[in-house]
């Protein structure tokens, strides 16, 4: 049990990346059921409530990405990746001695962003619609006084299963 806000679902669902931001397609989102989608304008209203006292970003520049290795990238893909190399001389010609990425020294094996074609199409004013796969409700037996008000039940995100008896 989280103790402090910061070590919560949100922590534990980010797991151990050191991401600072979760980014979602607009696409995906628009193809959720209705109900879904009320729920996520929901909280991500009540998120922007709570917070609109603090100073904010006027935009983000978002990209789809892969990762590559820095001694990996492409030369031609290098300078769209922030990457920069410097050369050195040894026997046999010109070999990279430092990376550089957006003007810090790195390792060669260090990943680094690479931009890509995004496989997700592009929302297209609401009219791109892909078919989500939706699992089945989870089904519970419930069993005792607090059947009566479990929450998931009561909000439709599972079905209750009347008592059984045991054997």
């Amino acid at each position: 049990m989280a103790t402090h806000p910061t070590d919560g679902p949100i922590h534990d669902w980010f797991g151990l990346s050191y991401c600072n931001y979760q980014v979602l397609h607009r696409t995906l989102m628009q193809s959720m059921p209705i109900e879904w989608q009320e729920r996520m304008v929901a909280c991500l209203t009540e998120l922007r409530d709570a917070f609109e006292h603090l100073p904010q970003p006027e935009g983000f520049k978002v990209e789809a990405a892969t990762f590559q290795e820095a001694a990996d990238v492409p030369l031609a893909l290098r300078k769209q990746a922030g990457l920069e190399v410097e050369y050195g001389e040894d026997a046999e010609g010109a070999v990279p001695v430092s990376y550089w990425l957006d003007g810090q020294e790195i390792d060669a094996s260090t990943t680094v962003p690479v931009p890509a074609v995004d496989p997700v199409p592009h929302y297209n004013r609401g009219r791109t619609y892909i078919e989500p796969r939706i699992a089945a409700p989870e089904r519970v037996q419930h069993s005792g006084r607090d059947a009566e008000f479990c929450v998931l039940c009561l909000s439709g995100e599972h079905e209750r299963v009347a008592d059984q008896p045991t054997a």
